[in-house]
């Protein structure tokens, strides 16, 4: 069976597998005389950029899953925990009211 972080490695690794082999085409191109040194670095930073956007859409494609997965096992979150001792504080301030 395929882990979350099994994913996560998968994800991460191709997309700087992608970058890795990207830069290398774009030093090759700028060796033949294809690019000049600006369109190569010009390249280069869109690339980065590309890059950073994949991985933020990945990371954020797994956290809602793990979120659904968790939702699904009946798991609560931070956030429901917070709500709960919220509450919690406001039922005991109502208890202290009365009994004075």
């Amino acid at each position: 069976m395929i882990r979350l972080d099994d994913i996560v490695k998968i994800g991460m690794g191709s997309v700087f597998l992608a970058k890795e082999k990207l830069e290398e085409f774009i030093e090759e191109a700028k060796k033949r005389g294809e690019l000049t040194e600006s369109e190569a670095k010009k390249l280069i930073e869109e690339l980065k950029k590309d890059s950073e956007k994949k991985l933020t859409e990945l990371k954020k494609m797994i956290e809602d899953e793990v979120r659904k997965q968790l939702k699904e096992l009946g798991v609560a979150t931070k956030d429901d925990i917070r709500h709960l001792e919220r509450e919690i504080r406001e039922l005991k301030k109502l208890l202290e009211n009365d009994k004075k």
